[in-house]
């Protein structure tokens, strides 16, 4: 029987907080909902604790899968959820009970594809609020979302790029065919975001903070990634699936003209190399040549370097050296270029990711046959 809402929770390994999770959302005061669990192959006592509830409130609908990754998971939510609208949940958070009454009563006076609301970031540690991790974006509908998608101050990007603090129009996502990408097994939730943009036509936005987030639980991607510091391969990996996609729905030349592009590659892969609290990742010569590549390809397939010239000065230098990082460089050339990366600010991480992105001389058939490996090993994971 349709609901009004169907609200997906990928588990896997979450016993001491599923039950905070799932108790707030039977509670939500939108009575006309269902909560689809998705049990990822858990070997803890998740599983029971699920059942259970599944047991207790005829709403909740249990499904045990074998271990395939969130994207998996949320896409198997996705293909049995009968909701007009689809939420997400992940099951170490947990919502304000009013959340999904709230967002319908929204997303049905817009008539909006996706409406989003704000959240609150705390510790899973001690419980104390994180307002670093915290959004309170300004209320408002963007009627054009294509058209101003990136610029810093459109209502979509104050929303940030996760997907638990929105609700979906089903139709929507069903009518373009959009699911989780499954080879990602981290930030599968730009993705996502990046795929809906050249589809959506209206967004609507909440300010108040209905979602709960939780941080630093121990053995969680967002865990790692604060102590590993930015991941600069999946950065790549994610801008390139995305142009990928948008050139497939004839979205990338109209993105280029519009600025959205180079907005995308600013926030998605030179953020990272700017930032000056992220060092540069510690890769082998290996992994440097496979990143170069991949730079070099997404460029390649962009093909319009003038798009970016309105980036700025060393934004723009920072795109011309990922587009051609040199190569056969002699050793001197490589010797000035770690010494200049002493300077201050910019200046000194252009030249550092200059010399780390370099070929050395000689190396360029090493390095090739590298690169083909890696890409070689990467395509048979993706196989299986």
């Amino acid at each position: 029987m349709a609901v009004s809402v169907s609200i997906i929770v990928p588990c896997y390994n979450v016993a001491p907080y599923v039950d905070a999770c799932m108790d707030s959302l039977v509670r939500q005061t939108l009575r006309d909902i269902e909560i689809i669990c998705v049990n990822d192959g858990s070997t803890d006592g998740t599983p029971v604790l699920l059942h259970a509830w599944e047991e207790r409130d005829s709403r909740v609908r249990v499904i045990d899968r074998e271990n395939g990754g969130l994207s998996v998971a949320r896409n198997t939510g996705m293909e049995l959820a009968s909701g007009e609208y689809i939420g997400f949940v992940d099951p170490d958070d947990y919502v304000e009970h009013s959340m999904y009454a709230r967002l319908l009563e929204e997303a049905r006076r817009h008539d909006t594809d996706i409406t989003a609301c704000g959240y609150t970031g705390f510790s899973d540690h001690d419980g104390e609020l994180l307002e670093k991790w915290s959004r309170s974006p300004a209320a408002g509908v963007e009627e054009n979302v294509k058209s101003s998608s990136f610029h810093l101050n459109a209502l979509w990007m104050r929303t940030d790029v996760v997907v638990w603090n929105k609700l979906y129009r089903k139709d929507f996502l069903n009518r373009h065919h959009l699911r989780f990408e499954t080879s990602f097994r981290a930030a599968e939730d730009d993705v996502f975001c990046l795929m809906l943009l050249p589809h959506a036509t209206r967004v609507a936005v909440i300010p108040d903070r209905l979602y709960w987030y939780r941080r630093q639980r121990e053995g969680s991607i967002s865990s790692s990634w604060d102590e590993r510091g930015a991941p600069f391969m999946i950065a790549v990996e994610r801008l390139m699936h995305a142009t990928e996609y948008w050139k497939k729905v004839g979205w990338l030349d109209s993105g280029l003209a519009q600025g959205w592009v180079s907005q995308a590659l600013r926030v998605y892969l030179l953020g990272h190399f700017l930032a000056q609290d992220y060092p540069l990742p510690q890769l082998s010569e290996a992994e440097w040549a496979l990143l170069r590549a991949r730079c070099r390809k997404w460029f390649a397939m962009v093909g319009n370097m003038d798009a970016f010239r309105s980036l700025g000065k060393w934004d723009f230098a920072f795109c011309r050296l990922l587009a051609a990082p040199p190569e056969g460089a002699g050793w001197l050339s490589r010797a000035l270029w770690k010494f200049l990366s002493r300077c201050r600010g910019r200046r000194g991480r252009y030249y550092e990711v200059c010399w780390r992105l370099s070929l050395p001389e000689g190396r360029e058939k090493t390095a090739a046959l590298e690169i083909a490996a890696g890409e070689e090993h990467e395509d048979l994971n993706d196989e299986s």
